[in-house]
């Protein structure tokens, strides 16, 4: 009974922390909403330069013409990436809580519910999220930004129930049992 009670709280535990973590991102992902498009860009530039560097390492050889170009091919991709990988980890975050209920875990082994809610979700936070860019200086929302977010959502969520599964499977195998 004691041992019931300890699992019990452990796992309200890490529901507890896995929600503190998700509400994290997402107003992480909110205050880089939130930056106007001069602070966005700026911080973009940063990145992207690192990149650039380490794509192309004569970049600074080439004519100031061939850097533009350069740079501001790599740039969209920089930012794309920046939105997905962003939503993939919000999409494992509310996979690993979803994945904390039994009940749950029983319909993955049935379909894709939770791999559908957790994307789900993380569209939805995706479309409101544009909107929010749609009232911030120098920003303005994007269906493209929306369709990269909810891919990065279900990409998190999936490559978890990939792990998840490789692992119970493997559990399931060591018992005896039948999958």
């Amino acid at each position: 009974m004691e041992k019931d009670k300890k699992q019990i709280i452990m796992l309200w535990t890490a529901r507890g922390i896995l929600i503190v973590l998700i509400i994290f991102w997402m107003v992480t992902i909110f205050g880089f909403s939130a930056e106007n498009g001069e602070q966005s860009q700026s911080l973009s530039d940063r990145i992207t330069i690192q990149v650039v560097h380490i794509m192309k390492p004569d970049y600074d050889l080439l004519s100031v013409k061939e850097q533009e170009i350069y740079f501001n091919q790599v740039s969209f991709y920089v930012r794309k990436t920046g939105h997905f990988g962003e939503y993939g980890i919000l999409g494992f975050l509310w996979i690993c809580f979803l994945m904390t209920f039994k009940r749950v875990r029983y319909f993955f082994r049935q379909g894709t519910i939770p791999l559908l809610l957790a994307t789900t979700v993380c569209m939805i936070y995706a479309m409101s999220d544009e909107i929010h860019q749609g009232f911030v200086d120098g920003r303005s929302p994007k269906v493209l930004d929306v369709i990269i977010d909810t891919a990065g959502g279900f990409f998190g969520a999936l490559f978890l129930l990939l792990i998840w599964l490789l692992f119970d499977r493997r559990k399931h195998e060591s018992l005896g049992k039948k999958y």
